[in-house]
């Protein structure tokens, strides 16, 4: 599905209605033109005219009805009435702007809208926002249709709007870009291609039609982590408590005790997924990938719908009350939703590579290990790590070379230095080794094969630490 954004007018459309013309698509010469109030929605029926699914979505800040030449050309009568009614107490309204917008016979050819808050004063109501609360209102909308298989192209029609609402849609657009680029490394064909859009300039043009113009935007995502290491390792994901902060409705006793577990149930959850990540994405980045095959991470379905309840706790906040927005912490929701979108990235190449949970006693085929992960590190772009974990499987088959099959599983540290007894883990040591410290990594030989296993007394929870003290 293409879906194309517009901020919405509602204009005299004695005035409205405008002809625009395409000349130019993807480098083809075309020519197609069209008379409508908003100029993506012409740009929709030519792309349905090639065959494509297309859709426009309108969006309205939410004091485009305080306008005080609205009643002059809206219909019928009743509207006219209703919307003086607003004028003296925009405050139900302000509650649900969704269902009288519904009713304006104008920009009907729009497919869906959606309604976001606005900054500034309107016929003697002032409306509180942030900016940031515009910029995720339209990312939200963004990440669902494109998780529901919604969006597989993105056209950001920039002709129509004040400058906050322009801005906050190319913003919203960027960190789009960044979310599906990260969640689809495996398939780059599914991350969407994201077009800007815009006609001729039409105030004060004495022009006829207006050409449509759209200008493909490119962005690249980097194998870098939103969550950095003071936040993983130091603060203990304290930003989550900005995103679900604990109760202070006033509610008292049981109910009070009731609001505050439910609450810090959901940030337990969002936690749980977002260290799982960092835990993933350090192990990738620093070279140890012997440990990803112990990781019990999550499914793409339980990383989507962390998603999707993520979105629907900040939309019921949103939502509430269109005279002021809760003025969200953008930071925080963009870090953990870029996190989630990372992690179903990785979890999608590990799942292509069978990287699991394996037998104990039968362990890790090394050179499996190694094929693997040449194709990961070329995906993720970090081929130097292949480098090193090559070299590192080559020294521990040099040594192995010159021994006899190891029936029965042996501490690494025993084949390296016979004489020494077993030592407590290095983090240096684990890191510059690729994971394979000595003290835990045990290794068994089987016709010529080389298997590998952590020991059974490995404490992960020192690991964990390690790595999250990694990741930048």
């Amino acid at each position: 599905m293409k879906v194309i954004y517009q901020v919405g007018r509602l204009d005299n459309p004695a005035i409205a209605i405008k002809k625009f013309y395409i000349k130019n698509f993807n480098g083809e010469i075309v020519e197609e033109s069209g008379e409508s109030e908003l100029s993506s929605t012409v740009l929709r029926d030519f792309l349905r005219k090639r065959g494509c699914e297309a859709k426009t979505v309108v969006i309205y800040p939410v004091s485009i009805v305080l306008n005080s030449r609205l009643p002059e050309y809206i219909q019928p009568t009743n509207l006219k009435e209703e919307i003086a009614a607003i004028f003296k107490d925009p405050s139900d309204y302000l509650k649900n702007p969704d269902e009288f917008i519904d009713k304006i016979e104008l920009e009907r050819c729009r497919d869906e809208k959606l309604i976001v808050h606005s900054l500034g004063e309107y016929m003697g109501t002032f409306l509180d926002t942030s900016y940031d609360d515009i910029v995720l209102e339209i990312l939200f909308d963004m990440i669902e249709r494109h998780l529901k298989g919604e969006l597989e192209e993105l056209y950001l029609d920039i002709s129509s709007g004040h400058n906050i609402y322009i801005s906050a849609i190319l913003e919203a657009a960027r960190h789009f870009a960044v979310f599906s680029n990260l969640m689809n490394w495996l398939d780059e064909s599914k991350v969407p291609k994201i077009c800007i859009t815009f006609s001729d300039p039409i105030i004060g043009s004495s022009a006829k039609s207006f050409e449509i113009h759209i200008q493909q935007q490119r962005f690249t995502a980097f194998f870098s982590s939103p969550i950095k290491r003071k936040e993983a390792a130091e603060y203990n994901f304290s930003f989550l408590r900005n995103i679900y902060p604990d109760p202070n409705n006033g509610a008292k006793g049981s109910e009070a005790a009731k609001l505050k577990q439910q609450v810090r149930e959901k940030r337990k959850k969002l936690r749980e997924k977002i260290e799982m990540f960092c835990l993933l994405f350090s192990a990738i980045k620093n070279n140890v990938p012997l440990y990803l095959y112990y990781q019990h991470y999550h499914s793409i379905d339980e990383i989507k719908e962390e998603i999707f309840k993520l979105i629907e706790h900040a939309k019921g906040q949103l939502c509430s009350n269109y005279q002021k927005s809760p003025n969200l912490n953008k930071r925080a929701y963009i870090d953990a939703i870029l996190s989630l979108g990372f992690y179903i990235g990785i979890v999608n190449m590990l799942e292509k590579h069978n990287i699991t949970m394996f037998c104990q006693d039968t362990g890790i085929d090394l050179n499996f290990l190694k094929r693997n992960f040449f194709e990961i590190y070329s995906t993720f772009r970090v081929p130097t790590n292949y480098v090193m974990l090559s070299n590192e499987i080559s020294n521990t088959q040099k040594i192995l070379e010159q021994m006899d099959d190891i029936s029965s599983w042996t501490g690494l540290y025993k084949i390296i230095d016979p004489g020494k007894l077993v030592g407590e883990p290095i983090d240096r040591n684990y890191f510059a080794h690729s994971g394979f410290e000595r003290n835990i990594t045990e290794i068994r030989t089987e016709d010529s094969t080389i298997f590998v296993r952590y020991a059974v007394n490995t404490n992960f929870n020192v690991i964990n630490c390690w790595l999250k003290d990694r990741i930048e």
